[in-house]
């Protein structure tokens, strides 16, 4: 089949300035994954509306003078942007009233039935594209009804009845033989990797790139808050390392990044990986200037020999995710192993070595008390990390923490992740008898700024740590302190 005879198909990236929401400069990684599986039976193209800053009309214009038969749509969280998704699905329809819509990602693959309220949603996708996409989508082009109804982890009204049918998904992203590649050489990722700060692309202090890179996806462990186990299964997916190579290769010649966040669930899963990772950065295959950070790591995962390995490999910075400074929560609440005697442990080698460590940490969980939430900042205050990080608990459907608040009738009445009043993990929704959702706004607010910029070496630290200048940075805490966090 001759390019011009496959049927064309579009990847929209909605531009989330368009209703306001907060803007979050992430590489389109399920972009490039749909493209690089896509892009030998159909004829692809990439509308993004984020990194071009394109307006709805100019959207409108793109589409109909591509004239796709479908245009697919990522929906990569569950709050922040669900409303510019079902937006930008309606310019579509808009421009190509004809055309087939479909809503994939983790919105959809944990509340399929939201997602699909909406009439210009013509398909739900649930879980991950490797090895059913292509045979979606030929299936939707044949207009084949039968096949449609008994595939798994596809969602739609039915032509007549209207009624929704859902079939559950049969498989994770753990039991996909052959991981994918992404393919990024239809998008201009720019603006996605001129920055790894808090305020956007044009306002940062240094031009140096940032490229994330995910090696692995899943993750095997139980904690109550996190929807990974439906996202993605309890099995993980590792990637070939010849291919995540590669990948950097990409990112250093095509656009010259000088520093890599590896971005993963558990990058340590696996030491043979680790190490093998580090001895590539070791190698200077990137070059001696090319440095690289990482997401949140396993403290229980983190022994000396392996912060020195990180340390010589060229790693900048680290981080924690530590969640509670309270023993009970971890174990009779959250469900997350961790040894909190560790993490000082930790912090002292990185500063031994050079290297930053920033800590997560998370506060407002039902059975929670006051006195442990005070007990979180005060640990977090005594491990001196460069950069503490505070959120607030937020139910997400289908996880553990989702089922306990809704049964124990602790969330707010105005509570709904797919219109909030105020979207992020900065707003408090649970409320019980030890706390109130506006006292723990203020305290995280508060004890945020406090334990981060307790002197002038710090807060010149963490600046440079957000990519700002001083002024920047005291506009950001201002800024933080008068909305407690809140991000409209």
């Amino acid at each position: 089949m001759t390019n011009a005879q496959k049927h064309r198909i579009v990847l929209f990236i909605p531009n989330v300035s368009w209703l306001n929401e907060r803007l979050l400069m992430s590489v389109p990684h399920s972009i490039a994954i749909l493209s690089s599986i896509l892009r030998d039976k159909f004829h692809v193209e990439i509308v993004d509306a984020t990194a071009n800053n394109l307006s709805p009309g100019q959207c409108k214009s793109m589409l109909q003078s591509i004239r796709p038969d479908a245009v697919l749509f990522s929906g990569l969280a569950t709050f922040h942007h669900p409303k510019s998704i079902h937006y930008a699905i309606k310019i579509a329809k808009e421009a190509c009233p004809d055309v087939v819509t479909v809503l994939g990602g983790i919105y959809p693959t944990i509340q399929p039935e939201v997602a699909a309220r909406d009439k210009n949603v013509d398909f739900v996708f649930l879980g991950h594209a490797e090895e059913r996409v292509s045979d979606f989508l030929e299936a939707v082009f044949k207009g084949d009804l039968g096949v449609l109804k008994k595939m798994p982890g596809i969602g739609f009204h039915e032509p007549v009845t209207g009624q929704f049918i859902c079939n559950p998904v049969k498989t994770v992203i753990g039991q996909v033989k052959d991981q994918v590649k992404p393919d990024y050489t239809l998008m201009d990722l720019t603006p996605y990797l001129v920055t790894d700060s808090l305020i956007g692309p044009t306002k940062t202090v240094s031009s140096v790139l940032v490229a994330p890179i995910l090696t692995s996806y899943g993750c095997p462990f139980e904690c109550n808050f996190c929807a990974t186990r439906t996202i993605s299964g309890r099995l993980v997916a590792y990637r070939p390392l010849d291919d995540i190579f590669e990948e950097m290769d990409y990112f250093v010649s095509a656009y010259g990044v000088k520093v890599f966040k590896l971005s993963d669930d558990n990058l340590l899963l696996k030491r043979e990986r680790i190490e093998a990772i580090c001895k590539e950065f070791q190698g200077k295959r990137w070059g001696d200037d090319v440095c690289w950070k990482t997401g949140g790591l396993m403290a229980k995962l983190l022994d000396e020999q392996l912060l020195e390995m990180l340390a010589g490999s060229g790693c900048t910075e680290i981080v924690i995710s530590v969640e509670s400074g309270s023993e009970r929560v971890h174990r009779e609440i959250i469900k997350k192993r961790i040894v909190l005697g560790d993490v000082p442990r930790i912090v002292r080698k990185c500063k031994e070595l050079g290297v930053l460590i920033r800590g997560t940490f998370v506060i407002g969980f039902p059975g929670e008390r006051w006195d442990e939430i005070r007990q979180t900042f005060a640990f977090a205050e005594e491990c001196d990390f460069d950069l503490c990080h505070f959120l607030i608990a937020t139910p997400l459907p289908a996880t553990e923490l989702y089922e306990q608040a809704r049964k124990s009738g602790v969330l707010t009445d105005d509570f709904t992740l797919i219109d909030p009043v105020i979207s992020g993990f900065n707003t408090g929704f649970i409320e019980t008898d030890e706390f109130t959702a506006q006292e723990l706004a203020i305290l995280r607010a508060f004890e945020w700024d406090r334990i981060n910029f307790k002197t002038p070496e710090k807060t010149e630290t963490i600046a440079k740590m957000y990519n700002m200048t001083p002024e920047q940075l005291r506009n950001h805490r201002k800024y933080t302190r008068s909305v407690l966090g809140h991000i409209r």
